[in-house]
């Protein structure tokens, strides 16, 4: 047997066996691809952090420049000359489309615009012009509850304004509060026409907040669709002027002209003028309104399906149904009090249908009120005096 001791031993490389150089080679060129890769990777990384710091310091740039506008416009719309306030005007309408983070702070100064005590029988030389403006562009915010831009169900505090025109035709008041609490509508026409009510709560008088005020304007209300929310007119007061209703649909809302007075003012939901509007659902009340005199007009209405609180107070009004059409629904009169004026249904359709009750025992012989006869025969041409 060999031992070997303190022996060292070395075994000759084949042929085929790779030599340190080559090895050393392989080394260094896996060594340079790694580092290629992590330069590769560093230079990602510092790219993309770059990239986000300027996108910071572009973003905080964006931002001042925005908060320099918004601070441009509203010092214009407080300027003393009506020129520069119109402008204000359009540059908060032009950031509020630029700018969705103030979209809902213009919108509400702009409201508050429209509150700044005004008199429209003596107004300052320009500012009618500021207000018309201001309310097309709330207006034209209004217009699609689909667009980018939209101010649909932002609450509206026009609380306190008074009116002597613009339009809010078309627009979409689909949430929020809309509040015409304590407005006054003098003169001029202030339109509605075509908008529709789906879901906002729109106070012309909540009985809690002051009423609105009617006192000589034109408010049209024509082909208006109140499909569902609540729309208020509690305590208002007509006192002159008319208040339109020609062609609208309700069909779901809860529509209140609870304990309002009505002097000399027409309250239309048809008449020569307009088309009768349709009653398809939800509930109108006139619970408590109390007609000294003007007229409230249902002629040629369609009533099929709605609910109509009709307890009113008749003292020398006129309440026309001339022309309806009685389907379905229900016409509530049990708490009626018809001291003077008249009730008509002159080629009115079946009202003792809908009518509860019905005959109106102040039409009909033996009646709750002396003053009160009847006059020709069934619906058609009754009337009191």
């Amino acid at each position: 047997m060999a031992e070997l001791t303190g022996a060292h031993v070395g075994v000759i490389p084949s042929s085929n066996s790779r030599l340190p150089k080559e090895r050393l080679f392989d080394l260094t060129r896996s060594t340079v691809t790694a580092a290629g890769l992590l330069a590769g990777v560093f230079a990602i990384v510092y790219a993309y952090r770059k990239q986000r710091i300027d996108e910071a310091a572009s973003h905080r740039q964006d931002a001042e420049t925005l908060g320099s506008r918004y601070q441009a416009a509203a010092e214009q719309l407080g300027h003393e000359k009506a020129a520069v306030r119109l402008a204000g005007v359009y540059s908060l309408s032009r950031l509020a489309d630029d700018d969705s983070s103030q979209r809902e702070t213009i919108c509400r100064l702009i409201c508050a615009y429209l509150r700044i005590p005004y008199d429209p029988s003596d107004p300052p030389a320009g500012e009618r012009e500021v207000r018309l403006t201001a309310i097309k562009v709330i207006s034209e915010h209004l217009q699609d509850p689909s667009a980018e831009g939209t101010w649909c169900g932002y609450d509206l505090d026009f609380s306190g304004a008074k009116f002597d025109g613009g339009s809010f035709s078309g627009c979409h008041f689909t949430a929020g509060l809309v509040n015409f609490s304590g407005c006054e509508f003098g003169s001029g026409t202030v339109s509605f026409d075509n908008a529709k009510f789906v879901g906002a709560n729109v106070n012309f008088g909540s009985g809690e907040d002051p009423p609105a005020l009617f006192t000589g304007a034109q408010v049209l209300f024509t082909g208006a669709q109140f499909l569902d929310g609540v729309i208020s007119f509690i305590f208002s007061e007509f006192q002159a002027g008319e208040i339109a209703f020609g062609a609208a649909f309700f069909g779901g809302s809860r529509v209140s002209f609870s304990s309002c007075i009505c002097t000399s003012a027409e309250l239309s939901f048809g008449g020569p003028v307009w088309l009768g509007a349709k009653f398809a659902g939800g509930r109108v009340a006139f619970s408590l309104t109390e007609l000294r005199g003007g007229t409230l007009s249902f002629m040629g209405a369609d009533f099929c399906g709605s609910v109509i609180d009709l307890d009113v107070k008749l003292a020398g009004g006129h309440v026309i149904f001339d022309e309806a059409y009685f389907t379905s629904g229900k016409i509530l009169m049990h708490e009626a009090k018809i001291e003077a004026g008249s009730i008509s249904f002159e080629g009115s359709r079946s009202p003792e249908d809908v009518f509860s009750p019905w005959p109106i025992a102040a039409l009909t012989p033996g009646g709750n009120s002396k003053k009160n006869k009847k006059r020709g025969k069934g619906p058609r041409g009754s009337r009191s005096e």
